[in-house]
């Protein structure tokens, strides 16, 4: 059973009126056990990201471009969509 299925196996969701779900509870075992995995991925998912080449230059530029002012707002790219 992979962290997904155990997870999905013990979720309640609590619902509004509508009956629109506003949260989920797992058990704190589950929560516990999904930490550990998350950290444990997070660590090899990190590094898989910073051995991709050119990301790291890449997200430099994007730095200083922030900094700079360079930059284009959210709104500008979906009304160009």
């Amino acid at each position: 059973m992979d962290m997904t299925e155990l997870v999905l196996q013990d979720v309640q969701f609590v619902v509004d009126v509508k009956g629109n779900k506003k949260a989920a509870q797992i058990a704190l075992p589950v929560w516990e056990a999904l930490l550990t995995y998350l950290k444990a991925h997070e660590e090899e998912a990190t590094a898989e990201l910073l051995a991709m080449p050119g990301l790291v230059e890449a997200i430099e530029r994007s730095k200083q471009r922030l900094q700079s002012g360079q930059f284009t707002r959210y709104e500008d790219i979906r009304r160009d969509v």
